[in-house]
């Protein structure tokens, strides 16, 4: 998300990215007989392995508790939902690549809830909201193909095509801040804040437009550090560039969750030296804006 973190709940316009790095899920008959076989792979190596029973889709055993007890969760959700009869076959396995690690906040819950959707034949928004809390912009995301605006408008999506291709591209980084954030936990403690945000919620909606628009990058960093600042008033937290990286020659902006995942830094150095100055924070998880923004094909 670029912008409209958190206030996208209350109803503001979010900006939000496709990524080129996503999740794919085969699924296969299996061999062991009222068994799915479940396991999670990221660069070769599987790291979350779990079996369910069919059709029930109960945990029979798993290496990672946690993970195995939300995978469930979203099974029999997307059970209830589905017209589908798991009578036959009576075995499945289903394996899952990571394009990207998951510590990263890339949306591998998101894109898994989508695949999943996509085999049992459900809605992806009913199957999202009926489990967990949230905006469900990253729903919208592992389904599209071009940068989009996003709004819940009664709680239900509304998703417009944006275009977000700015000239000033190569002055553009993304980072990964080396600290996994909580979406859930982060979006919970919003939640329970005191208050309306209605100007809040109308700047930032109209910043998500100007930013998408904007050719001028001193236009874009302005937007950026507004965004920055109205945000740090909503949640009462200082800035990511105030507390982190004061010495930037740049614009440095959260993206969702504020306190970890990824950042995005932009300045009137070219990409090498964003990296440089990364590099000497100890972060080197850095993409440049075309090797992670899923654009339409020309």
């Amino acid at each position: 998300m670029i912008t409209g973190e958190y206030l996208v709940l209350e109803g503001a316009l979010a900006l939000a990215i496709p990524t080129i790095p996503g999740q794919e899920m085969l699924i296969e008959e299996g061999s062991k007989e009222g068994i799915l076989s479940w396991e999670s792979h990221y660069r070769g190596s599987c790291w979350f392995s779990a079996e369910f029973s069919i059709p029930e889709f109960k945990v029979i055993q798993s290496n990672e508790a946690a993970s195995a007890s939300y995978l469930e969760s979203l099974l029999l959700e997307a059970k209830r939902l589905s017209s589908k009869n798991f009578a036959r076959p009576s075995s499945l396995n289903i394996t899952t690549t990571l394009g990207f690690s998951s510590d990263w906040g890339l949306g591998s819950s998101s894109s898994l809830i989508n695949n999943l959707a996509a085999f049992f034949d459900v809605n992806a928004y009913e199957l999202f909201f009926n489990t967990q809390k949230g905006s469900a912009y990253d729903i919208a995301c592992a389904a599209a193909s071009t940068p989009i605006f996003y709004r819940l408008e009664k709680g239900q999506p509304r998703i417009e095509e944006a275009v977000f291709n700015p000239p000033f591209k190569e002055n553009i980084a993304f980072i990964y801040s080396g600290q996994k954030q909580d979406s859930r936990q982060s979006l919970s403690q919003f939640m329970a804040k005191d208050g309306f945000f209605e100007f809040e919620k109308g700047s930032i909606s109209e910043i998500s437009r100007e930013i998408a628009n904007t050719i001028n990058m001193n236009v874009f960093r302005e937007l950026i550090d507004e965004h920055e600042k109205i945000m740090s008033r909503v949640l009462d937290l200082p800035t990511v560039k105030e507390t982190r990286f004061s010495d930037f020659p740049g614009s440095i902006k959260s993206l969702g969750a504020w306190g970890g995942d990824f950042i995005l830094a932009t300045a009137e150095i070219d990409f090498i030296e964003i990296i440089s100055y990364f590099s000497t924070k100890g972060l080197d998880i850095v993409f440049s804006f075309d090797d992670l923004v899923l654009m339409p094909r020309a």
